[in-house]
């Protein structure tokens, strides 16, 4: 099938860039020694999780219970759900899954790791355990020292469960090159005071997971760490463009769309709205639009309605008609790859592979 030929909107992935990506991330942890663990929440897609897993990745990351089952399914067996688990019928769910496959969990409260704890008992099964740090994205996470290793402490001493380690995220560093500096530093104080904490109580650390994908070929830079966990890297999208973490050449994924009306002055309309791109912001530069015309960049897409992409076209030099196609760059490609059933591989102009998004809405 060719390009042309999709109905609109469609979710399209250029295959080379993405093999590009998929490689260029593998290269970068095997030469400075990083265990690489894909988040796959940026595709829910478990045909690309095993992609990247044959292209290097030693396991995947997804962040709840039902992308891990959609993974299981498919044949994953390394998994880390970086989200604190809690009630009884998820624990149960959890404690289930770590009998067919190796799983592990991040917390941060002795509640969540005493329930996982009575699940794994009960279940006769073994889950690992990473304490989530706050180190600044002020979310999930203990941000002091000392907080860390009294919950490891409790865990070690918990049945069913196994202290591996500590886990970030540093969310908070979606910001250009030099800010990403001076908050890096920020995050390698706490790390070497947690590192040196551990130390001292004789309780090892086998491992430090941090990483996303603004930061993921700066990894090496933070202290200790021996596992990342990027997830847009494979696809990337404009505002990683934006922050110099990636360019516009490796951004895989855009949404095709068409023109539906240009009746009012100086504006086209587009048949993906909020339901198709998601009301996500621009992270970067002046923070404007909801994404990029790939093919004019004059155009501004200054809001969206559900269904209506609006894009002010008044300082473009390309003449925009109803019936016209446009490839639009996602300002987050999670959220907008998250909305839609399936996703078009393409080499070219020629459609070579349909994905499902099969954890699409496993959002317990």
């Amino acid at each position: 099938m060719h390009i042309s030929e999709l109905e609109t909107p469609a979710v399209v992935v250029d295959l080379d860039v993405m093999d590009h990506n998929l490689a260029r991330m593998a290269a970068y942890c095997r030469e400075h020694k990083l265990l690489l663990r894909p988040h796959t929440k940026s595709h829910k897609i478990p045909e690309l999780a095993q992609r990247q897993i044959a292209s290097g990745a030693m396991g995947i990351t997804v962040a709840k219970l039902g992308e891990a089952e959609v993974m299981l399914k498919a044949g994953i067996t390394d998994i880390l759900i970086a989200y604190p688990i809690v009630g009884d019928e998820k624990t149960t769910r959890l404690a289930r899954l770590a009998e067919q496959s190796n799983i592990s969990v991040a917390l941060d409260s002795e509640e969540a790791a005493r329930g996982i704890s009575a699940a794994a008992t009960r279940q006769g099964s073994t889950i690992g355990v990473l304490v989530e740090m706050d180190v600044g994205f002020r979310r999930c996470g203990l941000g002091n020292e000392n907080d860390l290793l009294g919950l490891a402490k409790v865990i070690t001493d918990l049945p069913g469960l196994e202290f591996k380690g500590l886990m970030f995220f540093p969310g908070h560093l979606t910001v250009g090159p030099e800010q990403r500096a001076v908050l890096r530093a920020q995050v390698n104080e706490f790390l070497d005071r947690s590192l040196e904490t551990f130390a001292r109580a004789g309780l090892p650390l086998a491992i430090v997971s941090g990483g996303s994908t603004p930061t993921a070929y700066e990894s090496s830079l933070f202290h200790g760490v021996n596992e990342v966990r990027p997830g847009m890297y494979i696809f990337n999208d404009r505002t990683t463009a934006g922050i110099q973490a990636a360019s516009l050449s490796d951004c895989a994924l855009s949404v095709v769309v068409t023109v539906v009306s240009t009746a009012v002055a100086g504006h086209a309309i587009v048949d993906g709205g909020s339901k198709t791109f998601s009301s996500d912001r621009y992270q970067a530069e002046d923070g404007v639009g909801f994404g990029l015309v790939k093919e004019d960049h004059a155009a501004v897409i200054e809001r969206l309605s559900e269904e209506h992409g609006i894009l002010n076209v008044a300082h473009s030099e390309r003449r925009h008609h109803v019936g016209d196609r446009l490839s639009i760059i996602p300002n987050h490609v999670c959220t907008t790859l998250n909305m839609h059933d399936e996703v078009y591989g393409v080499r070219g102009e020629q459609v070579e592979t349909v994905w499902r998004v099969a954890g699409r809405g496993k959002v317990r």
